[in-house]
């Protein structure tokens, strides 16, 4: 048995005995230790972070995710898989800042939240600085008016043509919607045409 594996085991042991207090206690400990030092981190030391902290979250409350989540939302090499939970969780107070911010979250991981969750989420999503298309394919079908107009409005969102569609199908009903999609630059020649009949 490898020393990380080992230092895992250890772990489970202790916090089958620790109480809900000194769970938190190490969560925060566990945070500043990988926090401090994550610029030197290799990716074999992020892993074993990953594997610590995700165990330390088993029985968090919501004060202590929404807190880690506010501070791995900002750490270029965030623990993936501790990311991804946080990112699909159902409270937008925890999921918020991982959606919003992270640029560890994968693009699938956004992409299924955005088919799945409610429209704080969705509108969290809108807000990255950096959208992929398939993520903002993904939140035309769903998102309400407003996020859509978030959406179009942010120019750090890659559309398809089957986005654009999507959008201005949904700005006919929806003036300021079709002003914003008119506004990029990214928006297909041939598409142009049919944004013109919505600002009719």
């Amino acid at each position: 048995m490898t020393e990380p594996r080992l230092l895992i085991a250890e772990l489970d042991s202790t916090l089958q005995r620790a109480s809900s207090s000194q769970h938190l206690t190490m969560l925060r400990g566990v945070t500043d230790l990988f926090i401090n030092g994550a610029e030197a981190f290799a990716d074999e030391h992020v892993a074993i972070f990953d594997d610590v902290i995700g165990r330390l979250i088993e029985k968090a409350d919501r004060p202590a995710l929404t807190e880690l989540s506010g501070r791995l939302a900002a750490v270029a090499n965030a623990p993936m898989n501790v990311v991804d939970r946080l990112a699909r969780h159902d409270d937008i107070a925890i999921a918020g800042p991982i959606l919003q911010k992270s640029n560890v979250v994968r693009d699938q991981t956004l992409a299924e939240v955005a088919g799945a969750k409610g429209e704080k989420h969705l509108s969290a999503i809108a807000g990255r600085p950096q959208i992929s298309e398939s993520v903002t394919d993904a939140l035309v079908g769903r998102c309400t008016p407003e996020t859509a107009r978030k959406l179009t409005d942010n120019k750090g969102a890659s559309l398809s043509e089957v986005g654009f569609v999507k959008l201005i199908n949904r700005a006919k009903n929806d003036k300021t919607l079709a002003a914003a999609i008119e506004s990029r630059t990214d928006l297909p020649p041939e598409l142009q045409p049919f944004l013109k009949l919505t600002l009719a």
